[in-house]
């Protein structure tokens, strides 16, 4: 009965979308900040002898807020969306600890994914319905 419930209380794409861009701006400024902080600093973010431009930073930020977007209109509950997206971002740090040779943009590049993951994934969950499982 409370999946039921919740399938009919999904929050609306509209709203969605509108939390993702405003949550994906917001992850966007704090990943491009730490990019251009890291490079000021002289960390090389270098992946295989090829600079990444800071701009990319912004780019796959606001991908991954509207990656969060269709998760969580797909998934509609929040623990679900929670779990999911939380596995995806971890996913996503394979790369960037595989790929540098550097440790330093190892850290930036972690610490970005982590900064990202922590605005977008709470800000969207809170959108979505709670459901009771003991129900």
């Amino acid at each position: 009965m409370a999946v039921l419930e919740a399938m009919e209380a999904k929050p609306s794409t509209g709203g969605l979308v509108r939390r993702g861009a405003i949550t994906g701006a917001v992850a966007a400024i704090g990943t491009t900040a730490t990019a251009a902080i890291a490079s000021a600093l002289d960390v090389s973010l270098e992946v295989d002898t090829k600079a990444i431009p800071i701009p990319a930073f912004a780019w796959w930020t606001v991908v991954g807020a509207v990656l969060g977007v269709v998760l969580a209109r797909v998934l509609g509950e929040r623990r679900r969306f929670v779990v999911v997206s939380t596995v995806a971002a971890g996913l996503s740090l394979v790369p960037a600890v595989a790929a540098p040779d550097d440790t330093s943009t190892k850290a930036v590049l972690v610490g970005a994914h982590l900064l990202a993951a922590a605005i977008i994934i709470p800000t969207l969950g809170r959108r979505l319905i709670a459901v009771d499982r003991d129900r």
